[in-house]
C-alpha cells in the first residue's frame, strides 16, 4: 500500500488539491464515492463529475442534508439538477452533519483529508490530502461510506425538478455569493 500526503500552501501556484481531485475523478473507471460537506465544485470538477457519470462510472456524493451554513448549503443545491440529469448520484445524510472529506475510487485509491470540494480549498485555504494506494484501506473507506449511505435520503432527478422557480433563485444567489465565504 503507497501512501503519501500533499500538504497546500494557498501561496503557492500550483492548485495541487483541484488538479488531484480533477485526476481522482477521471481515473475511477467503475466507481466514485465522494463524502464532502461543502460541495461547491468548480466548473472543472463539475465537468469531470457528470462525464464520469455519463460514461458509466457510478458516481456517488454524499453530502449532509442540513448544512451548518445555510448559504452554503443552498450553493451546493445549485449543482443537483445538472449533476443528477448526468446520472450522479446524490445520498443526503441525514443523521445529523456529515463533516468527512473523502473520496474513495474503484476500491484502491482513497483520499482523506481536510479539503472540501470548494473554490476556498482549491485556491485559497491551507489544506493537507492524504492519498493512500491499496486495496485494503480502501475497502474499509468504501465499507464507512456505504454504512454511511444508510442514513441518508438519495435525491431523484424527477422530483428535483419539481422545486419552485424562487427556490432555483434561492440557489443561484447562493452560487453567486459562495467564493466569498
Amino acid at each position: 500500500m503507497g501512501f503519501y500526503k500533499i500538504f497546500i500552501n494557498p501561496f503557492h501556484e500550483q492548485g495541487y488539491i483541484l488538479y488531484g481531485s480533477f485526476l481522482m475523478v477521471f481515473r475511477a473507471k467503475e466507481k466514485l464515492y465522494v463524502t464532502n460537506p461543502y460541495f461547491i465544485p468548480n466548473d472543472s470538477i463539475l465537468d469531470a463529475l457528470k462525464q464520469a457519470a455519463l460514461s458509466g462510472v457510478d458516481v456517488r456524493i454524499l453530502m449532509p442534508e442540513k448544512s451548518d451554513s445555510a448559504v452554503v448549503g443552498a450553493a451546493s443545491k445549485f449543482y443537483y439538477e445538472e449533476l443528477l440529469q448526468a446520472g450522479v448520484k446524490i445520498f443526503l445524510y441525514k443523521k445529523g452533519f456529515v463533516h468527512a472529506k473523502t473520496v474513495v475510487a474503484d476500491g484502491d485509491l482513497s483520499v482523506v483529508g481536510s479539503a472540501n470540494m470548494d473554490i476556498r480549498s482549491f485556491d485559497l485555504n491551507f489544506e493537507i490530502m492524504s492519498v493512500i494506494y491499496g486495496a485494503p484501506f480502501a475497502n474499509q473507506l468504501e465499507g464507512a461510506f456505504l454504512n454511511d449511505m444508510k442514513e441518508c435520503t438519495e435525491l431523484c432527478y424527477e422530483s428535483w425538478i419539481k422545486q419552485s422557480t424562487f427556490r432555483k433563485l434561492t440557489y443561484a444567489a447562493a452560487r453567486l455569493v459562495s467564493s466569498f465565504l
